[in-house]
């Protein structure tokens, strides 16, 4: 199995990358709304029971059931149309994401007007003998084909030529009239273009499009067949290859189907035994894919789009699943798409031609649920067995690649929030951290899905705190700093920044804020038997705490909480994390300061702000820069800073604190410049509370 997966998992990346097969999936993905509103209107018209059936038809004369199939129509009518809009949408999301093409809406808008013209002349609405059928589900890969098409060529001649300089030096600025000016071109090209090749389809194959043409050249090479294993295998291999193309495969093999297999009586295989023994949730046995993630998948949204489309695959209607997942060109699901079917088939031929199972005698609506349909079909409850027996093995095969699908969808995700985390570290360096969220590339999709997840791990108290120990000249332990660590169930530990970040940005901060005062709160009792008077614990915080109205409540709440005094508890800001000089702050800090909590300024240089700071009398304790510390065995410059700060700390009486204290040379160093105490590796990394108790009393020995 290792080859095929690592096999399938590099065609997988390689798909990716490109911006045809990710407008496919965005596309898909963007109608599952539509796809839940109609087919479960459709699964509620057709329930294949008899006394509903009469109940719905006499419901209000009626007018109820009118109403879902009304429901039904507006989607499966003019899917092919709405499928062709998303697909166009998503191409221009995808260019944004792996090209850097940031597109107006407008653009976008007008990318969308010309392919659904593009498609009408394609589909032949001009000629009278044009069907709105046309514009159906039974026709997704003309869809596909056209949004594609359009999508690629629109962008390829966008803003060039003419119309660019119409655009660019007319003397409207407005961008959507830009856009509509540099869309003139692409349009009538486009337009054009699928309006005559519908009409060279027309006039040299008497068809009206790719779909029909290949329609008729399976009918042609598929009359001759007779019924019998050989050719069951035949229709079920090319209507799932069919589907994965994003072809309606049964309705492509609709003329040979009904012409050698809809006689139940004529052989072993039939419309109807495919449709029960075989397809078991429609298309690429759906129940069986839908029942493996319900039961093996450990992805949380992956399960609840399973969840979504389990109402229809028990009615045999597939197409949530198939969009939602996707299925369809999703090369790892490729072979159980084609596999399973087969392998539901041969199971059924071989029962009912040994005489197991009864051969089918009557016929079954396709949407009639598993067991029902089985007995059903065969009028015996072995019929029902044998769908067990199928639904099993098919559950079996899926099962590898469903974990496949996740190890795949977890690499992939782990690889960008390395990216979002270089980036953000990258912004750090320059003191200009953007909205991540916001962004419209893939780091912006991925720090959209963390901050989710974000916010239900916070709900569900899934974060933990750990605490580094501070240490002074006596080697005494004086404090903790308590740090917020989030282990990720898929991605392990996020980096405690961007957990920070994302807080801010999904609005949850001050939830994350209350949690992580209220542990620390609790821990520092538990710490307080093995430490001296002067120990306390510092929890970050940042300027956006500050200007919460209920900062100051929640610390007073958790204080009285755990029956602490005031002074244990100290605040800590980052020297990057600018304050506001608004009187509303200023006077928050005053009433903290007032009660005994003490301010700390992290990661203190000699900057402006830093200086700044100083003049504010805000701060009791700085914490040194990790950069100075880190190289001051190697840097006299460093050296000189420190120096020069402790000289500060001394004059304006704030204590000193130095970071990232790795060795016993460096300690030595920081200790002759007249640091007062030490927090890094060479003491202890951060640990968890129960860890942290044990350090605690083995120094004490």
């Amino acid at each position: 199995m290792d080859p095929i997966k690592k096999v399938l998992m590099h065609i997988t990346d390689k798909m990716e990358n490109s911006c045809v097969l990710g407008a496919i999936r965005q596309g898909m993905i963007m109608m599952i709304p539509l796809l839940v509103v109609g087919y479960l209107s459709a699964m509620l018209v057709n329930l294949p029971i008899s006394a509903y059936q009469s109940f719905m038809h006499h419901l209000l004369g009626g007018r109820v059931e009118d109403f879902f199939l009304c429901l039904y129509c507006c989607v499966n009518r003019f899917f092919s149309v709405f499928l062709a809009a998303a697909v166009s949408v998503g191409y221009s999301i995808m260019m944004r994401r792996k090209k850097g093409v940031n597109e107006s809406t407008g653009s976008i808008i007008i990318l969308v007007i010309i392919t659904l013209a593009a498609f009408a002349g394609y589909s032949g609405i001009q000629y009278d003998d044009f069907s709105v059928d046309k514009f159906s589900n039974m026709h997704t890969f003309s869809a596909l084909l056209v949004a594609l098409i359009s999508s690629v060529v629109y962008y390829a001649l966008k803003g060039r030529g003419l119309f660019q300089m119409i655009g660019q030096h007319g003397m409207n600025t407005d961008s959507v009239y830009i856009a509509a000016i540099e869309g003139i071109g692409p349009a009538v090209i486009i337009i054009g273009f699928f309006s005559l090749l519908h009409q060279l389809f027309h006039v040299c194959f008497g068809v009206d499009g790719i779909q029909e043409l290949m329609e008729q050249i399976f009918n042609y090479l598929l009359t001759p067949i007779k019924n019998g294993l050989g050719s069951g295998l035949i229709v079920i291999f090319l209507t799932h290859g069919l589907w994965f193309l994003g072809f309606h495969g049964h309705n492509m093999l609709d003329t040979v189907i009904k012409q050698h297999f809809t006689d139940v009586t004529a052989g072993i295989f039939s419309k109807t035994m495919q449709d029960v023994f075989v397809l078991l949730g429609g298309a690429g046995a759906m129940l069986c894919l839908v029942t493996a993630i319900l039961l093996f998948a450990r992805k949380k949204d992956v399960r609840h789009l399973a969840f979504m489309a389990a109402p229809t695959v028990i009615f045999n209607i597939s197409e949530i699943a198939l969009f939602g997942i996707p299925v369809i060109f999703n090369p790892i699901f490729l072979v159980p798409f084609i596999l399973v079917p087969i392998a539901n088939f041969l199971i059924t031929y071989g029962a009912i031609y040994s005489g197991i199972v009864p051969h089918v005698v009557n016929e079954v609506d396709w949407t009639t649920p598993i067991l029902l349909s089985g007995y059903q079909a065969t009028g015996s409850w072995r019929g029902a067995v044998l769908q067990v027996v199928c639904l099993t093995a098919g559950v079996l095969i899926y099962r590898p690649f469903v974990r496949i699908y996740e190890e795949q969808s977890r690499l992939r995700i782990a690889r960008d929030v390395k990216r979002l985390v270089e980036e953000m570290q990258r912004e750090e360096e320059n003191n200009s951290i953007g909205i991540l969220t916001k962004r419209e590339d893939d780091l912006g999709y991925v720090a959209r899905v963390l901050a989710s997840e974000l916010a239900e791990a916070v709900h569900n108290k899934e974060l933990f705190m750990v605490y580094q120990p501070q240490v002074n000249c006596d080697g005494e332990c004086i404090g903790v700093e308590a740090l917020i660590r989030w282990n990720h169930s898929e991605l392990g530990f996020i980096y405690p920044p961007l957990i920070i970040q994302l807080a801010k940005e999904a609005h949850i901060l001050h939830k994350l804020e209350q949690f992580i005062f209220d542990e620390a709160a609790r821990a520092v009792t538990q710490m307080k038997p093995e430490t001296s008077s002067e120990f306390k614990v510092s929890v970050n915080i940042t300027n956006e705490s500050l200007e919460w109205d209920g900062i100051e409540r929640c610390i007073a709440d958790v204080v009285e909480k755990y029956h602490i005094p005031n002074e244990w508890f100290c605040l800590e800001i980052t020297e990057q994390d600018a304050l506001s000089t608004s009187i509303d702050i200023a006077d928050k800090i005053k009433n903290l300061k007032a009660k005994g909590h003490k301010f700390l300024i992290d990661d203190f240089g000699m900057g402006h702000t830093s200086l700044m700071y100083l003049q504010t009398s805000y701060f009791n304790v700085v914490k040194l820069d990790g950069s100075l510390t880190r190289d001051i065995l190697d840097n006299e410059r460093n050296s000189d800073i420190i120096g020069s700060i402790v000289y500060l700390g001394q004059s304006l009486d704030f204590k000193i604190i130095a970071e990232y204290v790795e060795t016993r040379e460096q300690r030595d160093e920081l200790e002759r410049l007249g640091c007062n105490a030490f927090q890094g590796y060479l003491y202890s990394k951060p640990l968890k509370l129960e860890d942290l108790l044990v350090w605690m009393e083995q120094r004490k020995k």
